[in-house]
């Protein structure tokens, strides 16, 4: 990331921490968290009556989709990112679940480019909200103290913090300044072009487990496939729904699965 872009990231931030904050008491009256976001993600998603799954797409760098259809809510998380990506989208698209979609995107869908931080101010409330989500800001300055007394290096201290927090690299850094934990903003200026596999070399050197900078490739399309089914036979012996449209609205399900889905 550029540093003249991330210091503005920061100081922006530090703008937004209000309103973002009322916007967290929002998910936390609907939903009532505590826990490890990534170990209940679907469970948060039955809180805000949003169905969540996940498909291995073939573009990486494609984050998620949010759909609202007016009837049902649905999230798609692209399993062919990094798992600490695809959980920084999913809470990403959670700001935009309980605050509106923006009017800027077409047909109620939203879709976030794994991009580090986009330029858009309603993108980055999304993003901060992200990060709330992902590293709560009394548990975060606790663990920043406990790692800090074993790594003089601000990397191994990142490196850390995203293995704690399943959070982006450049996520933490932000998180870093944003909190004034941090002030010298300039000792990171060499570490944030830091790719992916001078992070594994972080990581590994740390002996940390690499699972959240790999993908998970899960597939969750045939659960989704099988509970249309029920419900399609449901509707059609109530006869709510005919049996051609029924197989016209799956073999299009379908087709879309096919084009987006990963090639083995």
């Amino acid at each position: 990331m550029n540093f003249s872009r991330f210091k503005e990231i920061v100081i922006k931030n530090r703008a937004y921490a209000g309103s973002v904050k009322e916007t967290l008491k929002v998910f936390q009256d609907r939903v009532r968290w505590d826990g490890d976001i990534p170990k209940i993600i679907k469970e948060i998603g039955e809180k805000l009556d949003v169905l969540v799954f996940q498909v291995p797409m073939a573009d990486s760098d494609f984050g998620a989709v949010f759909l609202d259809t007016g009837y049902s809510k649905y999230m798609l998380l692209n399993s062919s990112q990094p798992r600490k990506k695809m959980y920084f989208s999913f809470c990403h698209d959670i700001y935009h679940i309980i605050c509106g979609v923006p009017d800027y995107i077409n047909e109620k869908r939203e879709v976030h480019f794994n991009q580090d931080y986009d330029s858009n101010d309603n993108e980055r409330k999304a993003n901060l909200f992200a990060a709330n989500l992902l590293m709560p800001e009394l548990e975060f300055k606790k663990m920043y103290e406990l790692y800090k007394d074993d790594n003089k290096d601000i990397e191994k201290i990142v490196a850390k913090l995203m293995n704690y927090f399943s959070s982006p690299f450049v996520a933490v850094l932000i998180r870093l300044y944003e909190l004034e934990i941090l002030e010298r903003i300039e000792d990171v200026k060499e570490i944030l072009e830091y790719g992916d596999n001078q992070i594994r070399e972080l990581f590994d050197s740390l002996w940390l487990d690499r699972d959240i900078l790999e993908p998970t490739y899960k597939d969750e399309m045939p659960f989704i496939l099988e509970m249309i089914k029920t419900e399609g036979a449901d509707l059609i012996e109530k006869q709510l729904l005919s049996e051609y449209n029924y197989n016209r609205i799956v073999e299009g399900i379908k087709k879309i699965y096919s084009d987006i889905r990963k090639k083995d």
